[in-house]
């Protein structure tokens, strides 16, 4: 919008002497408002978004409008930058216009509409849904239960990796990637993938690219895999990143060992992922026939296909934090951003076929980095099993979800020792009464003997006595 057009719908207000719909006033002359993050929410709902003006007083009692101006655009510029930039649930994008109002300047800022795929829009120091509202006539208000369904329902049926790639353009996708791909594609289907050009449509076809309202530009997906450079050098890119850490122990509280943030494509991520696991942990010699083989504590198949998962799968939208591979001295742990997709639950995970990011994960599976759909956590189990391990725990909840991989130490344990192990690691002790809260239906007994097992495995030791006995892990 021209600062002209600007100017012309700010003055309409003052003229009306009041705030509209898409008009907030906010008296600046103590500083940068603390309640502004209620109106970039609010206005962020609104089909066209609405204008934010500091150094405008609204006296509702007497109706009427005071313009007061303000000194420090820079300064409020600067507030407003980190506000929409860092502390909402979503980067908002506005735009900045110092204008004059009855001879003084004021700061217009133009807040745009959130996408659907973002929305509900709230305030992450306060979270949701507390922190999102809506604009009711001239007013900002919290959002409803309703309104919040609708927003969350219509976010599920946009497809974030199919979205317009921010600050980004076509010349920025690497040729030579997109020809390998085509490559790989021929192959497997014994076609000529010969092109001498690449041209639009093709892209659009792949998902790789698309037009938008400004114009042709490269989806999320296509930015995330084919980018020239790093992806994560680019603004909106550069919280896309894997957070690796080896502990010495079996909790985040021992030493660190060894850690990397890796960033890149995301084909570049699942290979160094990968590789930061391998080195991080143990290898024993085993005799297959008459020759000496090295084999991993864990299953190299299971570690691609859980890594691959974290990164074809993990909820873009959110960039609040990482997705994070955890190495301690008896288990592997990743952590990703986002509950699993609807129509997918942890008892039905073997089975489900829906992605959230489809685009993601077909062109992945064309460069060979996922299994045929619905393959990929068979094989995390099959390959578990041969390894003599527990099989994989899998964690939902409802901003993040979790995969465990146990160790051989840990996979010497049940089912029911395994759990109380779990809650260990987490509150760091344990009595035999709180274990029989964990399992109403097992008798003490069974408990205790549980409880003996584990301890002759090195897991725990006790302390206290009599009534007062408790556990603790041996970190």
């Amino acid at each position: 919008m021209d600062e002209p057009k600007v100017k012309q719908i700010i003055e309409e207000a003052v003229r009306l002497g009041s705030e509209t719909s898409s008009v907030e006033f906010k008296d600046a002359r103590g500083g940068f408002p603390r309640d502004t993050w209620k109106t970039v929410s609010a206005f962020s709902h609104r089909p066209t978004g609405g204008f934010i003006v500091f150094g405008i007083k609204e006296d509702r009692a007497n109706n009427s409008i005071e313009v007061t101006g303000v000194d420090q655009v820079a300064v409020l510029q600067e507030k407003m930058s980190d506000l929409v930039s860092t502390q909402m649930s979503v980067a908002i994008r506005p735009e900045y216009f110092p204008i004059s109002i009855s001879g003084k300047t004021v700061l217009v800022i133009c807040v745009p509409e959130c996408p659907d795929q973002f929305k509900p829009c709230y305030y992450n120091p306060v979270g949701m849904p507390n922190g999102a509202y809506v604009r009711d006539g001239n007013t900002d208000r919290k959002i409803t239960d309703e309104e919040m369904r609708r927003f969350l329902d219509n976010a599920k049926l946009s497809k974030f990796d199919s979205t317009q790639a921010l600050d980004t353009n076509l010349d920025e996708l690497s040729v030579s990637k997109i020809y390998d791909l085509l490559t790989r594609m021929g192959q497997r289907t014994k076609r000529d993938a010969r092109i001498e050009e690449i041209d639009f449509d093709l892209l659009k076809n792949l998902g790789i690219a698309d037009k938008f309202d400004s114009g042709n530009f490269p989806t999320v997906a296509g930015f995330l895999i084919f980018s020239k450079e790093k992806p994560q050098f680019k603004r909106s890119f550069n919280r896309y990143i894997v957070r690796c850490v080896k502990y010495k122990g079996s909790n985040v509280a021992t030493d660190i060992i060894d850690k990397a943030d890796i960033d890149g494509t995301l084909n570049e991520q699942i290979d160094t992922m990968q590789k930061f696991i391998l080195r991080n942990i143990r290898t024993s010699a085993q005799i297959v026939g008459t020759k000496r083989v090295e084999r991993y504590e864990y299953p190299e198949k299971a570690i691609r296909e859980i890594v691959a998962n974290a990164v074809i799968h993990r909820d873009y939208r959110i960039t609040e934090t990482y997705t994070q591979v955890n190495v301690f001295e008896d288990r592997l742990e990743i952590f990703n951003p986002g509950c699993l997709p609807p129509g997918v639950t942890v008892d039905n995970i073997r089975d489900a076929q829906v992605s959230r990011n489809e685009i993601i994960a077909a062109r992945l599976k064309d460069l060979d980095y996922l299994e045929e759909y619905g393959r990929g956590i068979d094989i995390v189990f099959t390959e578990t099993e041969k390894w003599g391990l527990l099989q994989p725990i899998f964690k939902n909840t409802t901003n993040s979800f979790k995969v465990i991989l146990p160790g051989e130490k840990l996979s010497k344990l049940n089912d029911r020792q395994f759990r109380i192990w779990d809650y260990l690691v987490e509150q760091k002790r344990i009595t035999a009464t709180a274990c029989a809260e964990l399992f109403p239906t097992i008798s003490r007994a069974t408990i205790n003997n549980d409880l003996s097992r584990m301890q002759e495995l090195g897991l725990i030791h006790s302390g206290g006595a009599s009534m007062n006995t408790y556990y603790e892990p041996n970190f």
